[in-house]
């Protein structure tokens, strides 16, 4: 009789390589298909690019404001460490109109609040998600005076602060 290894190898190779092809041939629940969900958790993503107002109001007519600031969502901001908004720290006029514009390859959001975790988070703007080169754009008036931090849902390390003044 030979070495146990020289036999009980191949074997087990072999009834690995079935296995394998059986779960991959029958086991079809693995294998993501379109429009089925297989998760409870997921959360599907809308990406949006137009000017509709984070406190429930449509679009704002840009025309009606002669003062307009713009907040950049600057191109590489999802990379941890660079830059993210431009400025960092705005300070507009109540009569001004704030508009934050998606510079990035990526989805980004501008949310009130000092993280995910403050409980007031969304309540003054949200702009919801923004696909490149969309925008967003609330009055100043809208948001309040005084200093108000925000950052992206999506990445929480991006951070900014607007003052109304």
């Amino acid at each position: 009789m030979g070495k146990p290894g020289t036999i009980a190898f191949p074997v087990l190779l072999a009834l690995g390589a079935i296995t394998g092809y059986l779960t991959y041939t029958y086991f079809t629940a693995a294998i993501p298909q379109e429009g089925l969900v297989n998760s409870p958790y997921r959360k599907e993503l809308t990406a949006s690019a137009t000017n509709e107002t984070g406190t429930g109001g449509g679009e704002v007519d840009e025309s009606k404001f002669s003062k307009v600031v713009e907040i950049k969502i600057l191109q590489g901001a999802v990379t941890q460490g660079s830059p993210d908004f431009e400025p960092d720290a705005a300070t507009v006029s109540s009569d001004a109109l704030i508009t934050w514009i998606n510079k990035d390859a990526t989805l980004h959001t501008a949310t009130s609040g000092k993280d995910p975790s403050d409980p007031d988070k969304g309540k003054l703007f949200d702009t919801s998600y923004l696909q490149p080169n969309g925008k967003y754009s609330i009055p100043a008036a809208d948001v309040g005076k005084g200093e108000h931090a925000y950052f992206c849902q999506l990445h929480p390390y991006m951070t900014g602060t607007v003052t109304v003044q």
